[in-house]
This record gives C-alpha cells, structure tokens and sequence, in this order.
C-alpha cells in the first residue's frame, strides 16, 4: 500500500468532504414524495456521490483524503479492493490506484458456478480485501457484497464508503454482528453542519431534514415508508 502525502485530521476531512459534496450538488432533496431505500424506509434527502464522477478536481481532492485515511488505518493489513456491481466499481479503481492494490468487483447476482461466480478478476484464496463502495445507508448491501468475498476466499473485515448516513443503529448492529469495521470520509452530522454555515436549505426545510435525521424511522412511517421490523435482522435469515 503505496504512502500518500496527505496529512489532515479527522474533522478537517470530514468537513472539506462535506463541503465537496455541497458543490457538487450532490445532496438531493425530494420534492413530491419522498426517497424510498430497499429497506421501505422513506427519506426526504439522497446524496448522489456518483456527482464525483464528472468533476475530476473534486474527485482529486476527496480520493488524497481517502488514500491518507485508508493508509494509516489499514496499512499493511489489506491485500486488494472489491467495489460492488455498479455503484462501487469507479471509487473502487480510484482507491486500487491510489494504494497500488489489485481490484475486483463484486457481481449483484452469481453468473455461472464456482466460488468465483460473483466475483470477477483475480482474487488469491485468503486474500485480506477492502470493499469499497460510494455510500452506504442501511448497510445491507454490503454485507451481501462481504458474504460473496467470503464466500469466494477472501477475508473481508474492512469496508471504506466516501459517505456514511450513520443515523440507523440497526445498520451499526449488523455490520458489527457480520465482523465488519466501517470507515467513512464523511456522514450526515458533516453534510448538516455545512448546510447551516452556509444557509444551504431554507428554515423550513433544515428544520424538516433535522427531524428526519433525529428519528428516521418514525419519519419514515410518518410519511409513508417503513418501519422496525422492515429491517432484516440476523435470525430471520435474511441477510
């Protein structure tokens, strides 16, 4: 894993991550009704980090942060990157470049049979692999995408998104409870921080998202999403 000359702190990080995603205009807010996750949960905003695919100066910037985190929390302890169909192919290769690392990316579906049937490119049996994907809300897709490394030989303990909602305990539960660490540039504490500083939302509308942010649960079933038990939990089977 090749050393970047990156050197900020934490907080630093996340809030240039943050002010990124606010130039890039990737914090999306529903209109009409509301944005439906798998899970059934409603939500009034997205952050669309595929943005970071057309703005290469951005895209520079945010990956140094990355490579810089990545680096000292994981040197020496990762042997390739995995992104997920299609969502973490392009900040998979971006990371895979940053640290000189071999990739792979993880089908949604096997195709064909064998322990590489989800997996493509070349992946050592034992191999100590980063999933990385662009952000991650409730967390459900990456542990599909852990369990079909596993399943394919690697050892996957480490997952790196650029964004972490952070604002469902039922998410920390299960990434715990699956032997998984997450790490994140930035989450919805930054995103909201920015937007006050720089009046990004109108009153009404901020004091909407806070309330979302607060209890996205109740949110959700009060506009018509989800609930609790929406949420698959281990001994249901349907990880």
């Amino acid at each position: 894993m090749n050393q970047p000359n990156n050197l900020l702190d934490a907080s630093t990080v996340a809030a240039d991550t943050a002010q990124a995603l606010l130039a890039m205009q990737a914090i999306l807010v529903c209109e009409d009704r509301p944005f439906i996750y798998t899970t059934g949960w409603a939500s009034p905003v997205y952050v669309d980090c595929h943005r970071l695919m057309s703005r290469p100066d951005l895209r520079r910037r945010l990956m140094d942060h990355a490579a810089t985190l990545l680096h000292d929390r994981l040197a020496g302890l990762v042997d390739a990157v995995a992104g997920p169909e299609a969502s973490g192919i392009p900040f998979a290769a971006w990371i895979a470049e940053r640290l000189d690392l071999p990739m792979v990316y993880v089908r949604k579906k096997p195709i064909g049979w064998g322990v590489n049937a989800q997996v493509e490119g070349e992946l050592a049996p034992g191999a100590r692999c980063l999933l990385v994907d662009d952000l991650t809300t409730d967390g459900l897709s990456k542990i599909g995408a852990t369990k079909a490394l596993r399943s394919a030989g690697a050892i996957v303990e480490h997952v790196f998104v650029l964004f972490n909602y952070d604002i469902y305990p039922q998410s920390r539960r299960a990434l715990a409870d699956n032997g998984i660490t997450l790490h994140a540039l930035a989450t919805w504490k930054d995103i909201f921080a920015a937007t006050k500083s720089a009046n990004y939302f109108s009153t009404e509308r901020a004091k909407e998202i806070k309330s979302f942010l607060s209890d996205p649960i109740q949110w959700s079933v009060t506009h018509g999403g989800a609930g609790e038990a929406a949420y698959p939990h281990p001994q249901q089977g349907k990880w």
